[in-house]
């Protein structure tokens, strides 16, 4: 495993069932052919053993969250299962942080017996997906038929009043809200009204701060769906108007989905030195009902990588790592060689075409032109001269962005290393600079 940055877990506790048939998601749509099932009891217990054994060899799991392809409440044994998380996180003994565990829900089932209970007794995060409040808009985005909306929007708006009663009390950890489904139009067109019932009913709970988190793009789900939209999209003009301010009183606090999973820049640059093919919707861990590992966005499960029962984190995460293109990847509008944006999202493009590239001529040349295999030492030393491209490349990147991410940078050798390289002053703000780099040996 060459990451070494912490990691994230979407365990996918219900896959292909849901009470939803939302725009963006393949599951519940007439093209839709993966497994529908419950996840065993011997699957999220060999799961939370692998965390553990991953924390006790140093590798962080920062974040799991029950949430998957598919509604994590609807899971018959959900308050037990929640329960095997929270005695996890009370029994933590590693040297290493551990995770935050959290349930994302639509919310339509927060008010059932047991479903906040196990949420609070466990004391993990809870995030509600909560895209608008328009009543037609909510029953597009979740239902796909407007007309579903009133009476739905209603049962999550009193489940969310209940949750957060819980969370002004301290029952719950933390409460957040993504919005989504995350079609822009509907998502901008609601947004004021979204943010005055929030805050309106965050006041009435005595709470004075609201989390939300927007999702900067959509997938086809490689090509389960029709994406809805052809490039990423930071909401510039929500976060002008609305982060950090106070509405009814309560401030809100507005972040990119892409900043729970890479909250440091040397993150994102550990996964384009760290993957053959540098993938967002593939950089951590995507756990299925049955074990499998598989890409965010292989919702139908056509392409597993390994399955937990067998394989440890770090060789789930070896196999990710070394993924190349294939069947799942040709149909995914959301590869990152393919990704359109602004300036962040074009360098992270380049890079990731640079790395893949990288890797593409590697894997051609896994022979010598001889015909004998490439020894070695050769071969560490082709993948540390890569290793070295891409910092150089990344470095100069991130100095005029402004950024010095020395965490994680190479010792002299190009090979990965846990131990920072000293970053030389750089020139004063406003005029172009060099930036220096000393070796740390």
């Amino acid at each position: 495993m060459r990451s070494r940055r912490p990691l994230s877990v979407n365990n996918s506790l219900v896959h292909g069932i849901c009470n939803c048939n939302c725009l963006t998601c393949g599951v519940n749509k007439a093209s839709y052919r993966g497994p529908r099932e419950y996840q065993p009891r011997e699957v999220t217990e060999r799961l939370i053993s692998r965390v553990e054994e991953a924390a006790a060899a140093g590798i962080r799991v920062r974040y799991i969250a029950n949430s998957g392809d598919g509604e994590p409440t609807l899971h018959p044994e959900f308050r037990r299962r929640m329960d095997l998380f929270g005695a996890m996180l009370r029994n933590w003994s590693a040297s290493v942080p551990a995770p935050e565990v959290s349930v994302v829900t639509n919310g339509q089932r927060l008010l059932s017996p047991g479903v906040l209970d196990a949420v609070a007794g466990n004391r993990l995060t809870l995030i509600v997906s909560f895209p608008t409040t328009v009543a037609a808009d909510y029953g597009q985005l979740m239902f796909c038929r407007p007309e579903r909306g009133v009476v739905t929007l209603e049962t999550v708006k009193a489940g969310i009043r209940r949750a957060m009663e819980l969370r002004a009390v301290g029952s719950i950890p933390r409460l957040c809200f993504h919005l989504s489904p995350p079609e822009r139009e509907l998502l901008r067109r609601g947004f004021p009204a979204t943010m005055q019932f929030l805050t309106s009913e965050a006041a009435r709970a005595g709470l004075g701060e609201v989390e939300l988190v927007l999702f900067p793009a959509t997938s086809n789900r490689s090509g389960l769906i029709r994406s809805r939209g052809s490039s990423v999209d930071f909401y510039p003009d929500l976060f002008r108007a609305f982060n950090g301010r106070a509405v009814n009183g309560v401030r809100l606090n507005m972040s990119i989905s892409y900043r729970r999973f890479f909250p440091e820049v040397w993150e994102v640059l550990d996964l384009v030195r760290s993957f053959s093919l540098p993938c967002m919707w593939n950089a951590h861990l995507f756990i299925t009902a049955g074990g499998d590992s598989i890409c965010c966005n292989d919702q139908a499960v056509r392409a597993p990588r390994g399955n937990v029962l067998t394989d440890s984190i770090a060789s789930l995460m070896v196999r990710k790592e070394a993924h190349l293109p294939g069947a799942v990847c040709a149909a995914c509008d959301q590869r990152p060689d393919r990704m359109r944006g602004g300036l962040a999202v074009t360098v992270f493009s380049l890079l990731a075409r640079a790395r893949l590239t990288l890797a593409m001529m590697r894997a051609r040349a896994g022979e010598a032109p001889t015909g004998e295999p490439i020894p070695a030492d050769a071969k560490e030393n082709a993948h540390a001269q890569e290793n070295l491209v891409l910092d150089v490349t990344a470095l100069r990147i991130a100095a005029r962005l402004g950024n010095q991410p020395a965490a994680f940078l190479p010792r002299r050798n190009g090979s990965l290393s846990g131990e920072p390289v000293a970053l030389l002053p750089v020139g004063g703000t406003g005029r172009k600079s060099r930036l220096g780099v000393a070796d740390s040996e």
